[in-house]
């Protein structure tokens, strides 16, 4: 009897990274509408099946200097329900999330 394991989501290979860089208009609570995250996802057809695709809650933080000396407020996140919907309604696969929230989809076979 073999025991199969797999390895955590945030340590099997990504093929696509998405960082969501969403307008300062974005609702502050991250629940905004899935159409403007579904519309940066990959179709799922032009990658190879299996193929798995990162969904982040938003673009990179800013450095501290950058923050403090920043007339703008702190940049949107999208909340880890809209990023799984629009993994979803994409068409992606096995979709899950991280203990960093990232989300995640597979190209089905």
């Amino acid at each position: 009897m073999t025991a199969a394991s797999s390895a955590p989501a945030s340590e099997r290979s990504i093929s696509r990274t998405i960082e969501p860089g969403v307008s300062e208009d974005w609702p502050g609570h991250g629940l905004g509408p899935v159409a403007e995250i579904l519309a940066l996802l990959p179709d799922p057809a032009e990658l190879a099946p299996g193929a798995r695709v990162a969904v982040l809650a938003g673009s990179p933080e800013r450095g501290l200097f950058a923050r403090l000396f920043s007339s703008s407020s702190p940049r949107a996140k999208v909340h880890l329900a809209v990023r799984c919907t629009a993994l979803l309604l994409r068409g992606y696969a096995s979709i899950s999330a991280d203990e960093a929230g990232v989300a995640y989809g597979v190209v089905p076979p």
